[in-house]
């Protein structure tokens, strides 16, 4: 019941699952939704626990399968229904579940089953399934997690009263074996104590075989059997042409079992019982079972879901805090378990998530992903805006992770992703707030963050210096060049190395230089070796420990990856203050946001005024050249000051050739007080010139020093493919986007359209006409346009 056959129509040819905009959703982990429990044998074995009240919407989010699963049962507990597993699809690649379709248990409708009169009676039995159409759908997504894809919550029947709901750990159970003649109060108990065996030992676990009693139709036997009893029957492939996959033999004709018959006064009784199994069992079976009776749920699960009472409910309990002085740490110190920050209250949340809801529902574009505890507290929440995606498509090749804010337990834990745009002004690619930091924690918000910006990975991703935030980075975007902020692991010398800073009153100044103005690895090496002989700093742990990751945050090392530096200044805007006057503890969320947006708004604002300034100014020449009048037409103006100021500067150098062998020609260009050359290899073929200093790869805006081979070679403007669009007046020229845009501004409309057009008969029948008119009229337009280009 539970495995499609291969012609279920359910199964997709290429099984994407990601068809669905399930951008607004909730997230859940599969402990937020079981009681903690107490192993110990002295104390009790089950604990009840009334079920999470929370409701389930389409784009809710689980960590599993089998959270999804341990959800809806408490949602059915709740309400007062059962549930039972209707449809699965499983993958084409590994055959793993992708999709389940969980029901009431009274959804369809029995088949009448042929009966052929031997003379025999048969028994009337009560009829169970009233074709309900109440259900649940989860479909795992490419990204791991398992999103509601369908939901109906209407039922067609008279709804039981809740169950109590009762959590139980195989453990509970380790001191027990079954044997013949073992007794139980019911048949859900000894249910209930054979899958806490089965989950113990490492094999699953069905029931095969039922017997009714004629009287009153309840149970009087029950027999459980290993998954894998039985053999798998062959199916007959009675179309020759249709390719089928060989699928994996689940039975192996394996005989353990477990039968129970019901004896007087309402006692079950083991009767038969065979413990051998036909093939290796598991280490851990990893599946959550769900136990259902007229008074009570029970839900089995593996020891690893359900937490110590010692644990917070988070994604991970390793919490890993900013700021930690990683030369004092050594590698166990990375499990130490602390505490997280307390969680936001359930009122602010459900405000919190209502406004994200409202935002989606008037824009589509509008993403936002969010997480609660057990006790529906926010614990972390995303979110971007069409205007931050839109920034991102144009100018997210270099990103900054902003994490400062979070240090001070004062603020909010505000975490945000942000660029430079073709002003070079800051603009935000998306927001978060986090109640921990942990590994998990970060990968979240990566994994959410990329999705809701197309999946368009970063060329470079720069971070606070912290090993945690490190790991996160290479597993989510290994592609991308991860580098740590030189300003703050400078800041942060000054707090480990204080002493050094305080007794020495050039070291500070010295070691900014052995940083920040070596031309060459080489360079930088001898210069750190001077500092730590003058300085006797050798045995400095934090010394050390930066020395090891330098190419990622001594700027000699990655001068070939783009970070869209322009000038070391360009940081974010006086934003520190404003956050600390009004983004602290005491503000409530909805204010917060409001607060926020406002901010966000400010920073459009700038950027609106700037590119209208850009567009109806040109810059005056502080120089008669063909270069700068053909730059200053195509770069905007904070651009263009910064390419004229190159090509001033590339007036006072010298350029001679070293080699020229007709195909790569090389110079050394030098100035005539700065005993630094740089060397230039030249295509002459491609006319393609690379600097040692890689100002052009790192920045997008060619060095001095090309500028200085340019002139002496008599060009009289810049090649095409040294003008990279994003510092251009063009920048947020695109048509990719805007169409997207495009589309959730009609989808909203409509959406108002069809609100207003529904009101009554007469409105609806002149809405429905005058929307066919539009609608013609917007084809007969398109296909003008169309004609038009064609005929070009």
């Amino acid at each position: 019941m539970e495995g499609a056959s291969s012609d279920d129509p359910l199964r997709d040819q290429n099984v994407d699952l990601n068809d669905d905009h399930t951008e607004n959703y909730m997230s859940f982990d599969v402990s937020c939704q079981l009681i903690e429990t107490n192993n110990s044998s002295s104390k009790e074995n089950l604990k009840n626990s009334e079920p999470l009240n929370s409701e389930p919407f389409v784009g809710m989010e689980f960590e599993s399968e089998e959270a999804a699963k341990v959800f809806y049962m408490a949602y059915a507990s709740r309400v007062g229904f059962s549930m039972r597993i209707s449809k699965s699809r499983r993958s084409r690649n590994d055959e793993s579940i992708i999709m389940r379709r969980f029901v009431c248990s009274k959804e369809g409708f029995h088949q009448k089953k042929q009966n052929h009169d031997t003379g025999k009676r048969k028994r009337r039995r009560e009829t169970i399934r009233e074709g309900c159409h109440a259900m649940i759908e989860v479909t795992q997504k490419y990204y791991g997690r398992w999103v509601v894809a369908k939901l109906i919550k209407e039922h067609n029947h008279v709804l039981a009263t809740p169950s109590i709901v009762r959590y139980v750990a195989p453990e509970e159970y380790a001191q027990l074996e079954p044997f013949v003649g073992m007794e139980f109060p019911s048949h859900e108990a000894a249910q209930t104590f054979y899958y806490a065996y089965a989950s113990r030992m490492g094999f699953e676990v069905r029931i095969r075989l039922s017997r009714r009693s004629p009287k009153d139709n309840t149970f009087v036997m029950r027999r459980f059997v290993c998954t894998k009893e039985g053999s798998t029957p062959c199916e007959e492939n009675n179309n020759e042409n249709r390719r089928k996959r060989n699928r994996a033999a689940l039975r192996e004709g394996c005989q353990a079992a477990f039968e129970i018959v019901k004896k007087d006064q309402d006692q079950w009784v083991v009767s038969k019982l065979f413990l051998a199994h036909t093939h290796e069992l598991a280490a851990v079976p990893d599946k959550v079972h769900y136990i259902q009776s007229n008074s009570e749920v029970v839900v089995l699960a593996k020891t690893s879901v359900i937490r110590e009472n010692s644990i917070a409910p988070t994604l991970n309990p390793q919490v890993g805090e900013l700021g930690t002085k990683f030369e004092n740490q050594t590698p166990n110190d990375q499990e130490i378990i602390e505490p997280c920050r307390t969680a936001f209250g359930v009122d602010d949340t459900q405000k919190l998530l209502g406004h994200f809801k409202r935002l989606n529902a008037e824009n589509p574009t509008f993403s936002y992903a969010f997480q609660v505890d057990k006790n529906g507290c926010l614990t972390h929440a995303f979110w971007a805006d069409a205007k931050v995606r839109t920034s991102y498509y144009y100018f997210g090749d270099a990103v900054t992770l902003e994490t400062s804010f979070v240090d001070n337990e004062d603020f909010l834990p505000l975490v945000m992703l942000t660029g430079i745009n073709h002003h070079l002004q800051s603009v935000m690619f998306g927001c978060a707030l986090l109640t921990d930091f942990t590994e998990a924690s970060y990968i979240w918000l990566f994994q959410n963050w990329i999705t809701a910006m197309g999946s368009h990975h970063p060329t470079s991703l720069t971070t606070c210096y912290n090993e945690t935030i490190g790991s996160a980075v290479a597993k989510v975007f290994p592609q991308t060049h991860h580098l740590y902020c030189t300003s703050q692991i400078l800041k942060r010398c000054k707090e480990n190395l204080a002493n050094v800073y305080s007794g020495c009153a050039y070291f500070e100044e010295e070691f900014c230089v052995c940083v920040n103005e070596p031309e060459t690895t080489e360079m930088f090496e001898s210069s750190w070796k001077k500092i730590l002989d003058k300085y006797d700093l050798e045995d400095s742990l934090w010394l050390q420990s930066l020395y090891r990751i330098r190419r990622r945050w001594v700027p000699v090392y990655f001068r070939d990856v783009f970070t869209a530096d322009l000038s070391a200044t360009q940081r974010l805007e006086s934003f520190t203050g404003f956050f600390e006057k009004y983004f602290n503890k005491r503000i409530a969320l909805p204010v917060f946001i409001s607060l926020f947006d406002h901010v966000m708004a400010g920073w459009a604002e700038k950027e609106a005024l700037e590119d209208l300034a850009t567009s109806f100014t040109r810059p005056v020449l502080r120089t008669p050249s063909n270069m700068l009048k053909q730059v200053s037409e195509i770069y905007t103006r904070t651009v263009f000051n910064i390419f004229e100021e190159e090509f001033i500067e590339s007036l006072g150098y010298y350029i001679s050739s070293v080699n020229d062998d007709g195909l790569v020609a090389v110079y050394k260009v030098t100035k005539e007080d700065n005993k630094t050359t740089f060397t230039i290899c030249y295509d002459t073929t491609g006319k393609r010139a690379q600097c040692s200093c890689y100002k052009f790869e790192s920045s997008g805006i060619l060095c001095r020093h090309i500028l200085r081979l340019f002139l002496a070679l008599d060009a009289r403007a810049i090649p095409e493919f040294y003008i990279l669009k994003r510092w251009t007046k063009e920048a947020k020229n695109g048509f990719v986007l805007e169409e997207c845009l495009y589309y959730s501004e009609l989808h909203r409309d409509a959406l108002r359209y069809a609100r207003e057009g529904s009101t009554s008969g007469e409105v609806f029948t002149f809405a429905q006409k005058t929307l066919q008119i539009a609608f013609s009229e917007v084809v007969h337009l398109k296909q003008q346009i169309v004609g038009r280009c064609t005929a070009r």
